[in-house]
């Protein structure tokens, strides 16, 4: 992938390759994070789903950290424990 500023502005061009590039080189991470959590396989999609859902409507989300590696995990860990939280 290209450097964030690159990647945050086709994501913000609605670039669909660019969205499939940054999920090929996440959902490994993605899934082994969920797999940690205490949420039921069968929902683990439902959490990957909301995840680049939020970042295809807000890709300027990922600027919130140095590095796009940094801002999907705690994206996902914010979205794991929010799912956490409202099933239980």
């Amino acid at each position: 992938m290209q450097n964030k500023n690159g990647v945050i502005q086709r994501l913000m061009d609605k670039d669909r390759d660019c969205m499939n590039e940054l999920y090929d080189n996440y959902i490994h991470h993605i899934q082994r994070m969920i797999a940690k959590s205490d949420i039921d396989p069968v929902d683990h999609e439902k959490i990957i789903t909301q995840l680049f859902r939020a970042i295809w409507s807000s890709p300027e989300i990922l600027n919130k950290e140095k590095h796009i590696s940094i801002s999907i995990t705690k994206l996902c860990l914010d979205l794991t424990k929010s799912y956490v939280i409202s099933v239980r």
